[in-house]
């Protein structure tokens, strides 16, 4: 039955290492920062508000909702597109401790 055959084998003969730059932590870090202080700030907005609100009060929480989300866009899309560099390696003939070799 096909969806039960065997594992093809396959022989590692290349490694890639990934090295993640500054830039990448940087931008994780402000993503976290930001959405913390950011609900922190909107939710003490909201729940700060007594009596009647208006037009005005209402164009405020909204613009600092959408200023707050834009920031978690920026940051969290910024974070996953800043590069990751790779390294290839191949291992040293002769050298087989991470290589299983069967005939």
């Amino acid at each position: 039955m096909w969806p039960f055959k065997r594992k093809e084998s396959w022989e590692r003969t290349f490694r890639l290492r990934g090295h993640q730059g500054a830039s990448k932590g940087f931008l994780a870090v402000l993503f976290w920062l930001w959405g913390v202080v950011g609900f922190l700030f909107n939710a003490g907005t909201l729940f700060g508000l007594t009596g009647n609100i208006g037009v005005g009060t209402s164009a405020y929480l909204t613009a600092t909702c959408l200023v707050w989300i834009g920031g978690m866009l920026l940051f969290g899309i910024g974070a996953l597109l800043a590069r990751t560099d790779f390294d290839g390696e191949r291992p040293i003939e002769g050298e087989y401790s991470d290589v299983r070799i069967t005939r």
